[in-house]
């Protein structure tokens, strides 16, 4: 992840204050991560949720850790949701156009080493995206 993801990038001398809130999310994140388990960060419009995570995940990468973040559009379709996921693996060629080949392609390509994910306004997703409804 890149600077450009910080709210503050454009602001000169500012730095992250360490509160007891920012040291509990990186705890929990760095033992999800740990565990290759999922979590939800929520909380009000301007709460810090996304400095948070970004500032946590920041700082996993140095260990190793491969970070792709994601951002879907409202209410994203089954297909919008294979083709964010083809982006952010980098997988070479043309995606394919049957859904089964793209499912077989995404969890193959998923299988091959641990990655983690960072799905920024998650609750855009609906359940035809998660999956509930879909062929995944």
């Amino acid at each position: 992840m890149t600077a450009a993801t910080y709210q503050y990038v454009d602001l000169p001398d500012a730095s992250v204050v360490t509160t007891r809130a920012l040291l509990t999310a990186r705890e929990n994140i760095t033992d999800t991560v740990a565990a290759r388990a999922m979590m939800c960060i929520h909380g009000g419009a301007g709460f810090g949720k996304t400095l948070a995570v970004n500032t946590c995940l920041r700082e996993l990468e140095p260990a190793g850790e491969d970070v792709r973040k994601i951002t879907f559009r409202a209410r994203p379709t089954a297909r919008a949701v294979r083709y964010e996921l083809f982006t952010a693996l980098d997988l070479a060629g043309e995606p394919p156009r049957h859904p089964s080949e793209f499912d077989r392609l995404l969890k193959t390509a998923l299988a091959e080493r641990p990655r983690t994910f960072l799905v920024d306004e998650a609750q855009w997703l609906n359940g035809e995206a998660c999956g509930s409804r879909g062929s995944w």
